[in-house]
This record gives C-alpha cells, structure tokens and sequence, in this order.
C-alpha cells in the first residue's frame, strides 16, 4: 500500500541507517535510497542514485510509488561541513526531491535539519520557536531549507516535519568527528590533546534519533521539531568516558587545546514537543551509549 511505503535518502549514513529498523517496526514498507556505496540489507528494497544529479532525482522521486519520505541525505564531507559551497547544492536538491515527491502523491515527510541553524551567540537552551541566526553556511543552508519547505507544505498537499538535530553519536563515525576522531588516535596509541571540554553539548545516540523519525513521521509531525536528549553534558565527559572504555585514560590532554573565543558554554535542546506531543523518550543513555560505539569500533560487541 502506497501510504506505508517510506522513501529513506542517505539511508548508509550516520543517522539513515539507523532509521530503517524502526520504519519497519511501526508498519512501513522502506525502500533505501543510496549513493552507490551499497545495500542496506534490512531494507524491503533498495536503489541507487545522485540526488545532485536531476534526471536521478526524478527516478528516485518516482522510486516504488513512496507515499512517504525520510530525507538524511546531506553533504558527506566534514572535514569543511560548516562553509563549503556544497550546501548550495545539498540544498537545492532537497527542494527539488521534497517538489518532485509530492508531485508524484507523496503525502509526508520527515527531514533532518540541525541545531546548527539557532543562534549560538548566547549559548544555552533552544525550542523551536526560538529565533534563527545560523552562524555557518551549513547553518544557513539549513535553516533556509527548512522554512521554505515547512512554509510550503499546505501547497504542496502534504505534511512535513523538520527535525532540528542535535549532536549525535553513533556507530561507524568519521574520524573527523568528536569520538571518530578521539577512537582513530587512540587506538592508535597517540597523545590525544583536547580543548578543557567544559562546553555543555546535547548528545543523542543515532539509535535513538532513527526511533525520533520514524516516531514523526509515523505521528504525521509537522513544522520544526527538536531532537535531542533534552540534557546538556559536558564534552569532557564523553572524551573521558571513550578513553576509559579503550583502557586508555592516561592518553588524553585535556585543555591542551584552546577553546575557540566564540565557543557557546551551552547548546542544549528544549525537547516538549518531542517528548509530550509525540511520547518519544530516548532509550539509551549516554554512558551505554558509549560503551556500545567503543567496543562495535575496536571489537565485536552487537548493535543497540
């Protein structure tokens, strides 16, 4: 039936992979859309394309009569997330897709934004109605996307969540982010020098975000959405804790580093709607959370 049917973009990355077994669990029939790099062997079906490449994006937008859409796909690159020019296109082509889809009778949709699009000037705690003043480019592509698209979803006869994602965590980083990279010098047995790490961030474990999702879109959300654990810790803690779990303690310098001067002390989700509006509560905390990246990275230990 068309109407269970979910399209998932970027469903091989950090947060789309995570997303498949919790549509499935709620009744969906997900069909994974990659970028060449593979299949997703728990997904009911599975195709390939570019969303940066028109003729592609219209197949995929067409792809197996989706009713729904899950879109994670966005630039892959980290290593110049924040201002590369390839925001523009990412941005573009989620426009294009969100167009096409509902052109072909989709009716919902959930995509991932970011916390990246609030402004950090001031630090702190962050609802959905608070002001947007994105500081990067990556930010801003965001931000922007979000608004046209929310603002256009009555005319485009569907219903759309945005989900304004916090700092997430999960198996299989990159080494360019905070654990990947913490994992990559550890096990390489190196000084691993960090900043104080007193920042306060909001970490959700990937795990938990793809159950967000598919709790959103299942739910019919509509408009922004925060999607955090609601609970700032410091940096601190989750570098101390991947060094304890590796056995290696003694290789972390923190407040070797600097702390950039317009670090925020504070960027923490305010989660009611998430929590009281659609009954979501995370279901692995911080610390096992951890211990499961850790040893999945450097062992054998089985997914949460």
């Amino acid at each position: 039936m068309k109407s269970r049917r979910v399209l998932v973009t970027g469903a091989t990355g950090l947060i789309g992979r995570q997303t498949v077994l919790p549509l499935k669990a709620r009744g969906f029939t997900v069909i994974a859309m990659t970028h060449g790099k593979g299949a997703v062997a728990e997904a009911d079906a599975n195709t390939a394309g570019d969303l940066l490449v028109s003729a592609a994006m219209k197949r995929v937008a067409c792809q197996g009569a989706a009713g729904h859409c899950v879109r994670g796909a966005w630039q892959g690159d980290i290593s110049n997330r924040w201002n590369s020019l390839a925001n523009l296109d990412w941005a573009g082509a989620t426009l294009q897709l969100v167009h096409r889809f509902a052109e072909e009778g989709g009716k919902g949709a959930v995509l991932a934004g970011s916390c990246a699009e609030y402004d950090w000037g001031g630090g702190g705690s962050f609802a959905e109605d608070d002001d947007l003043g994105p500081r990067s480019l990556y930010g801003q592509a965001k931000a922007a996307t979000g608004v046209l698209l929310t603002s256009a979803s009555q005319h485009l006869g569907m219903t759309l969540a945005w989900a304004r994602i916090f700092f997430c965590y999960g198996p299989g980083e990159s080494q360019g982010r905070l654990i990947g990279a913490r994992v990559s010098g550890l096990s390489a047995n190196r000084i691993v020098e960090c900043t104080d790490g007193q920042q306060l961030r909001d970490f959700l474990h990937t795990a938990d975000i793809g159950k967000a999702l598919a709790t959103l879109l299942d739910a019919g959300a509509a408009g922004a959405v925060n999607v955090g654990s609601g609970t700032a810790v410091p940096v601190a803690r989750v570098i101390q804790t991947v060094a304890r779990v590796m056995g290696k303690p003694e290789l972390i310098r923190l407040g070797a580093q600097p702390r950039p001067p317009d670090d925020p002390a504070c960027i923490e989700a305010v989660v009611t709607r998430l929590t009281s509006e659609f009954g979501f509560k995370p279901e692995i905390d911080l610390e096992t959370g951890l211990e499961n990246v850790i040893q999945r990275e450097v062992g054998n230990e089985q997914p949460i």
